[in-house]
């Protein structure tokens, strides 16, 4: 099994992903990788989906954790949290929290429908909101990011991507399908192991 001395931390941040989903709240702990506390909600990880987009889960993990203020000013934490995009992103996300009935909504339905309905949400693409729903504790459903298209064509399952359509992501997710099966794991489960494999890290 890939990254297999990262068991224990990938299957409690699955637990917490799941507890996320379920009760709407969440406290993640990242030790020993990072000594960050982090309570999240459902609304700050749909923030945090978005800020990390061309930038660095870390970034997007103190942004998230300055949202724990609910008066903060969306615009100076993501740009003190060290978030490329602040400007963008900021209207991204405020808009995002102004139709949050609407991602709520989309939740109700099953993950490939929700995945569809998530999409007309500014900031979000398939890999965004595929991560908030990985997130959020659903398990069927990839995550395509840089570290797992390098570990797909370093393993030889694909060729070098360059850019990215939803076509090319559907196909790259039924790949990480067939591998999750071998492995008899979740594709949710999948994703934390690759990302350690190529991080050394378990963050999410």
């Amino acid at each position: 099994m890939l990254a297999r001395g990262f068991d224990k931390y990938i299957l409690k941040r699955l637990r917490e992903f799941e507890t996320l989903g379920k009760k709407g709240k969440v406290t993640f702990k990242f030790n020993p990788f990072t000594d960050l506390i982090l309570n999240a909600t459902i609304k700050t990880e749909l923030a945090f989906c978005i800020s990390t987009a061309n930038s660095s889960a870390l970034s997007g993990l103190k942004f998230q954790k300055k949202l724990e203020n609910p008066s903060v000013n969306i615009l100076s934490a993501l740009r003190e949290a060290g978030v490329r995009f602040y400007n963008r992103k900021k209207v991204y996300i405020k808009e995002a929290f102004s139709n949050f009935d609407k991602i709520i909504r989309a939740l109700e339905l099953e993950s490939k429908a929700a995945r569809r309905e998530l999409l007309k949400v500014k900031g979000l693409g398939m890999k965004e909101a595929s991560h908030f729903l990985r997130n959020i504790g659903r398990q069927d459903i990839a995550i395509v990011d840089r570290h797992i298209l390098r570990w797909l064509a370093e393993k030889e399952y694909i060729e070098k991507i360059t850019t990215m359509t939803e076509r090319k992501y559907v196909k790259i997710e039924k790949t990480l399908s067939e591998i999750a099966e071998e492995l008899d794991c979740s594709l949710a489960e999948l994703d934390l192991r690759i990302w350690a494999e190529m991080t050394g890290k378990v963050l999410k």
